[in-house]
């Protein structure tokens, strides 16, 4: 099974156990080891993700990856967090991050900047807008390099 089908089924498995834990699917990795392979779900709810939700999710959809037989190699199952570094790149991304500060990267300068922080004040299919303290301004997602949660300390 390729790569991304094998994804793909993965996700319609952990999805159903989410949603009746009261989770959301934040994303799915899958990479090949030299002994076992490593097959990654992140997993999100607003009041943050702890050990004991990871260990709920995966409790839960073990078997039913192992009933599928979809992965032929041996592997290890781990379920996280995604983490406040995590990239934002999807509009559900958008969604979970909406008003909370983050730093933008450009492709290019836009108006001399290539590096924004702001509040992610809102967002659309094409494009997304900061608000500044002295301004907001509106950039077309396909100009962002990457986008993530400003952590401050």
């Amino acid at each position: 099974m390729k790569k991304g089908e094998l994804i793909k089924e993965i996700y319609e498995i952990a999805e159903k156990s989410a949603i009746n834990l009261g989770y959301e699917i934040v994303d799915i990795e899958y990479k090949k080891g030299s002994k076992h392979d490593l097959l990654t779900i992140f997993i999100y709810k607003e009041e943050g993700i702890d050990l004991d939700d990871c260990s709920d999710m995966s409790r839960d959809i073990e078997d039913k990856i192992e009933n599928r037989d979809l992965i032929e190699n041996p592997y290890y199952l781990e379920v996280s967090s995604p983490g406040l570094d995590r990239p934002i790149k999807t509009k559900d991304d958008f969604r979970r991050n909406l008003n909370k500060d983050v730093e933008v990267k450009l492709y290019a300068p836009l108006n001399g900047e290539k590096h924004l922080e702001g509040i992610l004040y809102s967002y659309d299919d094409e494009n997304v807008t900061i608000k500044r303290e002295k301004d907001e301004i509106k950039l077309p997602v396909k100009s962002i390099s990457l986008m993530r949660q400003r952590i401050i300390f």
